[in-house]
């Protein structure tokens, strides 16, 4: 059974909460800082829930990663260079976890990342070693590159304070397995007050995700086949804005995706409907 090749990071919409706010007058701008060009590395914690027609799998996806500016421009351009330090994923099967064999491949990969200062991908390079598709029939490379991408979309141009708001769009085409999915998710920021976490002076954010996909391809034997999702989610972000980086995010996201596909002929469509559910947290380690 064919499942919607979806791409979805929610690092976007989310951060765990838990430190006490201040809901003060205090402005501050939210711009990604360059750090002194160190490394700062991150552990990324994602579960993904698929229910087609009752059948369920379930699959997880840990990654530690390092990050440096290389440079920012004074357009708001930002080259980032990406280091994936430790990486484990696969299914579960029972209680247990039975783990993809080329994951441990993949330590040590990088990824070269230049984003606009609307956050729009302009170029990438790197992930050289990494072959295949993921579990949801995604190109595992344009998986990784998407999910940058949406890690480090801006937090808006202005200086913000409590119950400030923006919105950001991100669009990106991603290959599936026999075709391609173009994908949107409009994600809308309330800043909620300010705080210390992991030690850090931090602004707390709330967001609100709407997802919109839709995609085509061919299945072996030439069979078209078309797929259209939508979906919403919420979640929170710490953001240090002394420093200029995320230090904390989780969120959920729920998605509807009907996978219509031939099979007689033009005539003979059937459609399938899965719910996919995401959850995933991020935190700064060091």
């Amino acid at each position: 059974m064919r499942r919607l090749a979806l791409i979805l990071v929610i690092a976007i919409v989310g951060c765990g909460g838990g430190a006490a706010l201040e809901k003060g007058t205090q402005k501050v701008s939210l711009k990604f800082g360059k750090i002194g060009g160190q490394y700062v590395q991150y552990k990324m914690s994602t579960s993904t829930t698929y229910n087609v027609g009752g059948t369920i799998r379930q699959a997880l996806r840990d990654i530690t990663y390092s990050v440096r500016v290389d440079s920012i421009h004074p357009d708001g351009t930002i080259e980032r260079r990406i280091k994936f330090d430790d990486f484990v994923m696969g299914e579960i099967a029972g209680d247990k976890l039975e783990p993809d064999p080329n994951a441990e491949k993949y330590r040590g990969e990088w990824l070269y990342l230049k984003l606009g200062p609307d956050g729009e991908l302009i170029d990438w390079k790197g992930l050289d070693g990494i072959r295949g598709y993921t579990i949801a029939d995604e190109n595992l490379k344009d998986a990784i590159v998407q999910t940058m991408v949406q890690l480090f979309q801006p937090m808006g141009r202005e200086e913000v304070g409590v119950g400030s708001t923006w919105q950001q769009v991100i669009e990106i085409p991603v290959r599936r397995r026999g075709g391609e999915m173009n994908q949107k998710v409009i994600v809308d920021y309330t800043v909620e007050g300010f705080g210390k976490k992991a030690g850090r002076p931090c602004v707390k954010i709330k967001t609100k995700a709407r997802y919109e996909g839709e995609g085509e391809g061919e299945m072996a034997g030439g069979k078209k086949f078309w797929i259209n999702a939508v979906g919403e989610g919420d979640g929170e972000i710490w953001f240090d804005y002394v420093n200029g980086l995320p230090v904390e995010s989780s969120g959920t996201i729920t998605v509807t995706s009907d996978f219509s596909y031939e099979r007689a002929g033009k005539e003979d469509v059937k459609t399938q409907t899965a719910t996919i559910d995401i959850e995933e947290k991020i935190k700064l380690i060091k």
